[in-house]
């Protein structure tokens, strides 16, 4: 069986990483077991999170855990088009590049949001071994890290209104894209649609309040989506806190 390396459920998700939720959701839509295992990305083989391990072959990094999968069980982009792929590609620049640094920016360098972080985190730190005693000195350097990193990518030098307009306008385009399709691309599932799925799903079910949810859960063809991907390859699933 499959072994996904990530962080932990949390919130009521299978993850808090859109990266972890996007490989276990490609590998329920194409049917293939696997086990959901807690990572340290101290020891994974790029430092982050997911990577999987599939009898002897260890795979890193979403995307190309993605193309790895396509490659040894089931490719579900076979047919596309090449608009199809191109749309697929820049949605997910889309996601993966810009929404995923707003989701960052608030959840670790906002206050409001990494009030809410800071506790699972000391849980996903916990279960990877590290002693109770440096878990707010090891949060806080942790913390400190990913501002810097979210300074120097950009996101992280808006005000926070501005970072929330920046994720309306992303959002808009993910609904204008999306249109009535039961799938990102129409009648279809594709590859693309376990990346947008992860995204919205840890955006309007997460318990991170605010006007970037507030916006994904007004466009009611991301809410009907989010649903019906979750009724379609989650219904087994039993929710964490």
């Amino acid at each position: 069986m499959i072994k996904v390396y990530g962080f932990g459920a949390s919130f009521g998700l299978p993850d808090p990483s859109p990266f972890v939720v996007k490989v276990a959701n490609y590998l329920r839509m194409i049917g293939v077991p696997y086990e959901m295992l807690a990572g340290d990305a101290r020891k994974a083989p790029k430092g982050k999170l997911p990577y999987i391990s599939d009898g002897g072959q260890v795979v890193a990094d979403s995307s190309f855990i993605i193309d790895y999968l396509r490659k040894t069980y089931k490719d579900l982009d076979v047919g596309m088009s090449a608009h199809d792929r191109a749309i697929a590609t820049s949605c997910k620049s889309m996601l993966e590049e810009h929404l995923y640094f707003v989701m960052v920016t608030q959840r670790w360098k906002e206050d409001r949001g990494y009030d809410i972080l800071k506790q699972r985190f000391a849980a996903t730190m916990k279960n990877a071994g590290v002693p109770g005693f440096l878990i707010p000195t090891v949060s806080g350097f942790v913390r400190k890290q990913v501002i810097k990193a979210v300074n120097a990518q950009g996101m992280g030098r808006h005000t926070p209104e501005e970072i929330e307009d920046i994720a309306v306008s992303l959002l808009d385009a993910l609904s204008e894209l999306l249109g009535d399709h039961p799938y990102f691309l129409g009648d279809t599932p594709r590859s693309i649609d376990a990346t947008v799925f992860a995204w919205l799903w840890l955006i309007i079910d997460a318990p991170y309040e605010g006007r970037v949810k507030q916006h994904a859960c007004s466009k009611a063809n991301l809410v009907r989506y989010n649903t019906h991907m979750k009724q379609t390859y989650w219904k087994d699933w039993k929710s964490v806190a």
